[in-house]
């Protein structure tokens, strides 16, 4: 089977995408041929791998990239059996309307909401957003993200709060829940008496990296609480991160390390004991996943499907809302609390049996296979 899949993040890119592009590609590419299209930052690429990987420039004029992704999914596209559509889900929906391929999509969140917030030009979380009403450029927005998504053949979820989403928008092919899973590792115990914290993310407004920052910040005011941060990722928000942390003259105590992944990413999660995760809406992040994994306490917001796999603080630490009182309420907890070596070994105990990375890829790829 000649399968295309389209992302708008792929290696050296950091986010979930970014990881579960390359794990279900090289699987899929073990019986059919594979082909992934990506925006990227150029166009070398020094991966070797078994599938072929298509780059569009991201940083161009955005008209002249978007006519460019459509042409390109169209001129792949038509030699292929199926498109799995993991991004560029405009460009995917246009081109299809000519080429009119069996399509499968997976959809972690709300690409509307997370563009215009992004941008600030939006400041309502991500379940206002859906039922309120603003100007007639985002009501159309809006409008074209729900033609596309009914147009879609299989959609796939990572989270219930997610399939709550597709169903209120009306869709009504084949919709399904499965996990997002990651790699196991080798067990190694922690010492949470270090105050080590990790951020591994991309670097946008609803990821409220500041907010962590101004947290720590606070917390370090009582000269008992020492701590040190790194920051894995880029993106827009990168030169304002760091900017911030000069101007609390945190240099000593944060570092922003850019984007990383593989063994150099692995490496920061061992040598860490807490991620801080507190964005404004996950469908269910990679990054707590791996964390769980590798033994770190989870320190995350009260959005979308992190609650889901947190639970009532079973596995991590759920911050009730997104106020400097309340992380700091959180974070205390955590590195005060006695259990969490417990809590350490508990996590990476349901990871492994319920998202483990295997299982996910298997479920995707008899999907994908069952949809020719």
């Amino acid at each position: 089977m000649n399968i295309l899949i389209t992302t708008g993040i792929y290696p050296p890119d950091v986010g979930g995408p970014a990881r579960f592009v390359p794990l279900i590609a090289d699987k899929l590419s073990i019986k059919n041929n594979v082909n992934v299209l990506t925006l990227s930052e150029n166009l070398g690429s020094s991966e070797k791998v078994n599938y072929k990987v298509t780059r569009i420039i991201r940083k161009q004029n955005k008209i002249i990239r978007f006519l460019k992704s459509i042409l390109l999914i169209i001129k792949i596209g038509k030699g292929s059996d199926i498109i799995f559509i993991n991004g560029l889900w405009f460009e995917a929906y246009i081109a299809n309307l000519f080429i009119r391929k069996n399509t499968i999509r997976k959809i972690v969140g709300d690409p509307v909401w997370e563009k215009y917030y992004s941008q600030y030009k939006i400041d309502d979380e991500f379940d206002e957003f859906q039922d309120k009403k603003y100007n007639l450029k985002i009501e159309l927005y809006k409008f074209v993200r729900n033609l596309s998504i009914k147009s879609i053949d299989t959609i796939v979820v990572p989270s219930n709060h997610l399939l709550k989403f597709i169903k209120n928008i009306g869709f009504s092919g084949n919709l399904i829940k499965i996990n997002n899973g990651t790699k196991k590792s080798k067990s190694s115990e922690k010492n949470f008496d270090k105050n080590i914290f990790l951020i591994v993310s991309r670097l946008v407004r609803q990821k409220n990296i500041d907010l962590v920052i101004n947290s720590l910040d606070y917390l370090s005011r009582d000269n008992s609480f020492k701590f040190h941060l790194n920051i894995i990722g880029d993106g827009p928000e990168y030169e304002k991160i760091k900017n911030l942390i000069e101007n609390l003259n945190l240099g000593d105590s944060i570092n922003l390390i850019g984007a990383k992944f593989g063994p150099e990413l692995e490496e920061y999660y061992k040598s860490s004991n807490y991620l801080l995760q507190l964005s404004s809406y996950e469908g269910m992040p990679h990054s707590i996943l791996e964390a769980m994994n590798y033994g770190l306490i989870v320190i995350t917001s009260n959005f979308g499907g992190n609650n889901e796999l947190i639970g009532n603080n079973d596995f991590g630490y759920i911050v009730e809302n997104l106020e400097i009182e309340q992380i700091v309420k959180s974070i205390n907890t955590s590195v005060n609390s006695s259990n969490n070596q417990a809590m350490s070994l508990k996590g990476k105990n349901l990871v492994n049996e319920e998202y483990n990375i295997e299982l996910t890829t298997q479920e995707y790829v008899e999907i994908i296979s069952n949809n020719e």
